[in-house]
């Protein structure tokens, strides 16, 4: 015992040296350092440009300088505590850009990320270049253009896809006949396919179809969120549809719809309002240099494209403008809100592309929304609940809320509906929710079971 101590303790000192060798030779260096006497924000680019450089010197390890350039950018609106200001890299910029305004250039499929990095098709959308080239749905795609996307982000391999150009053509490797979600089947088949991108429109109206209860027909139309051509011409020739086929009122599905572009919110929420220079959202920034950007929106004629009766399905991930709507429509008494409060996102953002690099972009949150009776939607820092407080609440069930976003999920349901509804994969009937719309809309008393 005696002489494991002593041996230990033997070591003690010549780690204890080391380590003070260590420090003292760092140290001493930065001791007969000054401090630049450069200020502000010469000193701020200075700081970054020397952390940047010690570690592209110093770290054990392969560093790339775009990703520490990203990286920096991205951390620095954490600092302002709202995650949704952000800085957008070329990639994550372009496809926001391109969801916003609601189509691309691509190859018609609807697809799943597999752990591997593969690429599984679920549908093959018609008329499309994939299904003129003869992709089926369940192939495997493992590359693009002759490199391999496996071990790659999802994001990062569907780019490669896609294109800002018509008619341009991609070859895909695809494994046929396999497991869907390996990427490395020795027993599928291997195929190149050369497809001819075209314009594929991101469809937001995934659902629209007929619902009978009581006797009675009432239209029902799915939005997932809001892009450029949501209201025009999705959702008008939906309710046209559905009003051709004897819909005596309307269900609007807004719940789990993340919100989008607030021009077609605006749209949607006019085309049902019969009255002129009504009010339907007004912003009010608690920054007074922003305030002469703030806005007031009204309904800009006296017609509506319909006067059905209306009910809402919203829930907590309703936000930002799918609450333009509810908010709206529920204050004008246009519509009967039905299921849990809505998640409480009012804040505005404003897209800067910046002047350095137009490859990037900003979303800088600049003002907040008001409903028209002048209820503020966002939530509030001293736990003010925000969102919309539904007229029928009605909670979701164990298991329901992720079986409702599977059938949200399944983007073919719009070409293929019956067929999924037979296979039990995409409508859920015992929708508690959807059943007290149309309880409502029947004018029977409404029953939800617990």
């Amino acid at each position: 015992m005696n002489r494991y101590f002593v041996v230990t303790f033997g070591f003690l000192p010549v780690f204890v040296i080391a380590g003070v060798v260590v420090l003292f030779l760092f140290g001493r260096g930065s001791e007969e350092k000054r401090p630049s006497t450069a200020e502000g924000l010469d000193k701020e680019l200075k700081l970054y440009a020397e952390v940047r450089q010690k570690l592209l010197d110093h770290y054990d390890g392969e560093l790339e300088p775009e990703v520490l350039l990203h990286s920096a950018l991205e951390g620095m609106p954490d600092g302002t505590g709202d995650r949704f200001t952000r800085v957008n890299p070329p990639l994550k910029a372009r496809e926001q850009k391109q969801g916003l305004e609601g189509g691309f250039y691509g190859i018609g499929v609807i697809t799943h990320y597999n752990d591997d990095g593969s690429i599984r098709v679920d549908t093959v959308l018609p008329d499309g270049g994939a299904m003129i080239a003869g992709v089926r749905a369940n192939d495997v795609i493992v590359a693009v253009d002759g490199v391999s996307i496996l071990g790659q982000p999802y994001e990062d391999s569907v780019q490669r896809i896609k294109s800002d150009r018509e008619n341009s053509k991609v070859t895909l490797t695809v494994l046929r006949g396999g497991k869907p979600d390996n990427g490395s089947d020795p027993v599928a088949q291997r195929l190149d396919l050369e497809v001819t991108r075209s314009r594929v429109v991101d469809y937001s109206v995934h659902d629209a179809h007929i619902e009978e209860k009581h006797g009675r027909r009432f239209g029902f139309v799915l939005i997932e969120d809001f892009n450029t051509n949501t209201f025009d011409p999705q959702f008008k020739d939906a309710v046209a549809e559905l009003a051709a086929s004897g819909a005596e009122g309307l269900v609007l599905d807004l719940r789990m719809n993340g919100g989008g572009v607030v021009s077609a919110a605006v749209d949607l929420v006019d085309s049902f309002l019969s009255a002129k220079d009504a009010l339907i959202v007004f912003t009010h920034s608690s920054r007074e240099s922003n305030r002469p950007n703030d806005y007031v929106i009204r309904t800009s004629d006296d017609t509506a494209i319909t006067a059905l009766p209306l009910v809402i399905l919203v829930d907590d991930q309703t936000a930002s403008a799918s609450e333009i709507v509810t908010g709206a429509l529920r204050d004008h008494g246009r519509a009967y809100v039905i299921g849990t409060r809505t998640y409480g996102k009012g804040l505005v953002q404003t897209i800067f592309e910046l002047d350095t690099d137009p490859g990037y972009s900003m979303n800088i949150t600049t003002t907040q929304y008001f409903t028209p009776l002048g209820r503020r939607v966002q939530k509030g820092k001293e736990g003010e609940p925000g969102g919309i407080l539904p007229d029928l609440i009605v909670e979701y069930r164990h298991g329901e809320k992720e079986a409702i976003r599977a059938r949200q999920l399944a983007r073919e349901a719009r070409f293929r509906r019956d067929e999924l509804a037979r296979e039990n994969k995409y409508w859920n009937y015992d929708d508690r929710m959807l059943q007290a719309a149309l309880d409502v809309l029947a004018g029977k008393p409404v029953t939800v079971q617990k």
